[in-house]
């Protein structure tokens, strides 16, 4: 399978806002030094009010099994598991742009405890 990219939102209540950008920047050094599959792994603040910030990540992986290798790596799941101490306000929503077909897609439905849909792809195309 070809090159593809996620983007996953994180609803963080504002007074643990700046407590989480440390621990994702903390992340983000790790998974940087730990996955060459992980092409690009960047966060951007897409939205704020009184009760909270909105962030999303934006990934690229250069195949289906750096996905995988991502969900394993013992960082991003010290990650999660940390934002079930408080920071959230609403589940981890995940939107995956792909070409995979039916059956590979299967698999990544099953995981528990996020949001995870895959894009509704009109035209383009994966290299």
């Amino acid at each position: 399978m070809s090159l593809f990219f996620l983007e996953a939102f994180e609803h963080v209540h504002k007074d643990k806002a700046e407590e989480y950008e440390r621990l994702s920047k903390q992340t983000d050094n790790k998974v940087k030094k730990t996955e060459p599959g992980n092409l690009i792994h960047v966060q951007t603040k897409i939205s704020e009010d009184d009760r909270e910030v909105v962030y999303r990540w934006l990934e690229v992986f250069a195949n289906y099994r750096d996905l995988q290798a991502h969900l394993d790596n013992e960082h991003v799941q010290a990650h999660v598991q940390k934002l079930d101490d408080g920071y959230l306000c609403a589940p981890i929503e995940v939107i995956i742009y792909c070409n995979w077909t039916e059956e590979q897609k299967k698999p990544w439905r099953q995981i528990a405890g996020i949001s995870l849909t895959f894009a509704p792809l009109v035209n383009g195309y994966f290299r």
